[in-house]
């Protein structure tokens, strides 16, 4: 299995990320591949099957992960509304205490992020999940919830500044 991490991992790792526009995701979307690689290996014989194996699991994983994203923007889209309609506490609270214009681009600037980010972003700061509960939710590490919180949240911190500034924190 080592052999074929080496041999392949590069490649299906730059395969992945390509289908889905984030290094961190194929990393986790790769790793997941080599645990099934080990549960269920192919007979070993010409490389290039072992090869072309990897690559259509790897392929189909992907294709998973696009299509849990879709099903996940387009719930959270559906609730993206509830920032202002008084079904999210948290979220009204916050917004609340923003003029009229503000909080409509705070809407603007989570509906903005990118998928992962504004997820994570959401499921930290709206339904005031834990790292470990955000994980398992977008089927991802605890590191990599943290890390899409983190560069949705600094996103959101330099993209609206003047609100900020203006309005104080949200």
């Amino acid at each position: 299995m080592n052999e074929w991490s080496e041999r392949y991992g590069g490649e299906l790792q730059r395969h992945v990320a390509a289908m889905l526009g984030d290094a961190e995701e194929a990393r986790d979307v790769v790793q997941d591949l080599w645990v099934t690689a080990l549960r269920a290996r192919p007979e070993t014989g010409r490389a290039a099957n072992v090869r072309a194996w990897l690559y259509r699991v790897a392929t189909r994983r992907a294709l998973d992960r696009i299509s849990m994203r879709r099903r996940r923007s387009a719930l959270l889209a559906a609730h993206s509304g509830d920032l202002g309609s008084g079904s999210v506490p948290a979220a009204d609270a916050a917004l609340d205490r923003l003029s009229e214009a503000a909080a409509a681009r705070v809407r603007q600037g989570v509906a903005e992020l990118p998928p992962r980010q504004r997820d994570a972003v959401w499921l930290r700061w709206i339904e005031e999940l834990d790292y470990e509960t955000i994980a398992r939710r977008m089927g991802s590490s605890p590191e990599a919830a943290r890390a899409n919180v983190y560069q949705g949240m600094k996103k959101l911190r330099r993209d609206l500044a003047d609100v900020w500034r203006e309005e104080g924190p949200i």
